[in-house]
């Protein structure tokens, strides 16, 4: 008996382990999303989230152990940061055809995404770290997680911010562009785009091919303008 708790508590310690676990709580919780109807307390980020954490909690298995193992994923977000370049380039010619619209429409949107969220933050009476932290609310988790770190923002809390945000945004936005009158697929995804970032840009490509290749150019053309203004901003301002 003895022997076989050690091995298990092995298995739970394993760097594979941990990587399979993450992986597979994912899956799970989109086979999940995709069968009830994309119901958004069934998103896959919550409900994989939430298997981990019950597996961390009645295992062998520390958080320590499960954050030092799964750094990978997070060391892997980088390279991720600089592909946005490959969907930006195959967009080129979008950006040509409708430069000032698209422009003018993703500094308007930059700023008052980043606004917005720390007014809320601000008048709940969040400290200055957290209003840092959700100063990167706009832009997808990878350049998110630097600019946090740059910046002396709680990562912890960027992250959390940029998936609710990334999530809720992506499911609600469309009902909210349909319910405004706004019909413009090319509209409806560049929204997406820069509010919901990858979650916006997921669900844009779920709804229609031409509203999630906005939703990507738009996701893109924000990090690249946030992750150069904003750590300025920022120092001017605290």
């Amino acid at each position: 008996m003895t022997d076989l708790v050690v091995r298990l508590e092995l298995f739970m310690s394993n760097p594979l382990t941990v990587l399979l676990l993450t992986l597979g709580a994912y899956l799970i919780g989109e086979q999940l999303f995709i069968r009830t109807g994309r119901k958004g307390w069934f998103h896959p980020v919550i409900v994989g989230s939430l298997l981990v954490f019950l597996v961390i909690h009645f295992s062998s298995m520390s958080i320590e152990t499960y954050r030092e193992h799964s750094s990978i994923l997070k060391t892997l977000l980088a390279p991720f940061t600089v592909a946005l370049a490959i969907p930006l380039s195959q967009q080129l010619h979008h950006v040509r055809r409708h430069a000032g619209p698209i422009l003018s429409t993703l500094l308007l949107g930059a700023v008052l995404v980043v606004l917005l969220g720390l007014g809320f933050a601000w008048v709940s009476g969040a400290e200055s770290d957290v209003l840092l932290s959700v100063s990167t609310k706009g832009v997808t988790t990878a350049v998110a997680l630097a600019l946090s770190e740059k910046m002396g923002g709680i990562v912890p809390v960027a992250v959390a911010v940029v998936c609710i945000s990334g999530i809720y945004g992506g499911l609600a936005g469309p009902w909210i562009c349909r319910k405004t009158g706004v019909r413009d697929l090319r509209a409806i995804g560049f929204a997406l785009g820069i509010n919901a970032h990858a979650g916006g840009t997921a669900m844009a490509f779920g709804i229609n091919p031409t509203m999630g290749v906005y939703s990507s150019l738009a996701m893109c053309l924000n990090a690249i303008l946030t992750a150069m203004v904003l750590p300025f901003v920022i120092t001017y301002l605290f």
